[in-house]
Formats: C-alpha cells, sequence, structure tokens
C-alpha cells in the first residue's frame, strides 16, 4: 500500500481555491494592522462633552 508522493505543482493545482483564500485573508489581516497602525492619533482622543451625535437626539 504505497502512495505515489506528489509534485508541487499538482499540490498546488489541487488545491488552488484555497491557497487563494487563504492569500487572501493572510493580505487582508495585513491590510487592516497596517491600516489600524498608521491612524491618525486624534482618534483615540474623543472630544471633551461630544458623544455619538448621529445617535442621540436633543432634550428639550
Amino acid at each position: 500500500m504505497k502512495r505515489e508522493r506528489r509534485s508541487i505543482l499538482e499540490l498546488i493545482l489541487r488545491y488552488k481555491t484555497h491557497l487563494n483564500i487563504g492569500a487572501f485573508l493572510a493580505v487582508a489581516l495585513w491590510a487592516a494592522w497596517i491600516a489600524w497602525m498608521t491612524r491618525p492619533g486624534e482618534i483615540d482622543i474623543p472630544a471633551s462633552g461630544t458623544g455619538p451625535i448621529c445617535c442621540m437626539r436633543q432634550v428639550h
């Protein structure tokens, strides 16, 4: 019961979809990390006295 050894080209062709999905996820995580590390510092400091204006109504 000897299994034949597959070449790397055959493995790439067989798992092409899985490799594409894995590469897409790796690039997406890398891009998200770069975007997070290079974001402006003002985002981290909330302005004093302001809240989520879009979600609040004025109380009279």
